[in-house]
């Protein structure tokens, strides 16, 4: 299983690259010499998204990404338009209008892709913080130098994106020579999160200034724990908030609902025309269903990550 793993990643790896090539060949001049400037505001979001590319080649693969779905949805389109017995003039005019909106909406994919990432980066960062501080309070205590503490936070990938910025910080030193002050800023300019940004200036001042870096871990550990503590304290009172809308508006009100829709079934009617039997059904196994997915989902993209 692991070979297959390690064949699937290079291959995946080879494919990548072919795309960065041929993306790079195709649109790179006409990036730099008229593209550009139109998305300077999409810079600081692709450095923080930790993608492993240039800028420029990013924009290239969006272009040549939005192309190809151009071409193969009119490529699809224009026979299905013309087996659905449309004109030659009405199938090519509604391929073009579909393969546009299909492409519009890869582009706008693609173009909000690393700010996504880059927010996912962010919580994951946020979430892992207190106990990575917690982690490196511990190893400070040994008397271990700022260096020792990121490749000890590098080596435990249960941190997540944290420990690969940790591991930006050991590389950087290890491999391109920067000294620790330059490795921790570089971290600091491209890393999504302003509580480690935060975080990382202050051992920077410390180490700059000759604090005492125990002491500074210990006290942000403490507080980054309270802090940690207190969000999840906030977010079950909110839940509790939730789940009271929950009862009344999807439990409470439905039954009420249909016991009444049920008592005028046997008296007779109808309800803006429709049969009220018809009604309750729609209710029942349509709409409080739909909104109950809609009540998970909810829950789902507001509850903190774990």
């Amino acid at each position: 299983m692991p070979k297959k793993k390690k064949i699937v990643k290079k291959a995946k790896r080879e494919d990548i690259t072919f795309l960065k090539i041929i993306s790079t060949r195709l649109f790179g001049n006409i990036i730099d010499e008229k593209l550009m400037k139109y998305f300077k505001n999409l810079k600081t979001p692709f450095d923080s998204a930790g993608l492993d590319m240039m800028f420029r080649t990013y924009l290239a693969m969006m272009f040549l990404i939005a192309t190809v779905s151009f071409s193969l949805t009119l490529i699809i389109t224009i026979p299905l338009f013309l087996l659905l017995k449309f004109t030659l003039a009405y199938s090519l005019l509604g391929a073009v209008i579909f393969s546009s909106l299909s492409t519009s909406l890869v582009f706008l994919y693609t173009y909000s892709y690393p700010t996504i990432r880059s927010n996912k980066r962010r919580d994951s960062i946020d979430t892992n913080l207190s106990f990575a501080i917690n982690h490196m309070a511990a190893v400070a205590e040994s008397g271990a130098t700022p260096y020792a503490m990121f490749k000890v936070l590098s080596q435990f990938k249960e941190y997540g994106v944290l420990s690969k910025e940790a591991d930006r910080i050991v590389r950087n030193i290890d491999l391109f020579g920067l000294d620790e002050t330059a490795s921790i800023k570089e971290v600091i300019q491209n890393t999504p999160s302003k509580e480690f940004k935060e975080f990382l200036e202050g051992i920077l001042t410390t180490i700059q200034t000759g604090g005492n870096l125990n002491r500074f871990l210990r006290e942000n550990s403490k507080e980054a724990m309270f802090n940690y503590r207190l969000s999840r304290q906030k977010y079950t009172e909110v839940i509790s908030i939730y789940a009271d809308f929950y009862t009344a508006l999807l439990i409470a009100t439905p039954l009420i609902l249909i016991a009444i829709l049920a008592i005028l079934n046997t008296i007779g009617g109808s309800v803006f025309g429709l049969p009220i039997d018809f009604v309750i059904k729609l209710g029942v196994y349509v709409l409080i269903p739909l909104l109950s997915i809609i009540f998970l989902a909810f829950l789902e993209m507001t509850q903190p990550a774990m």
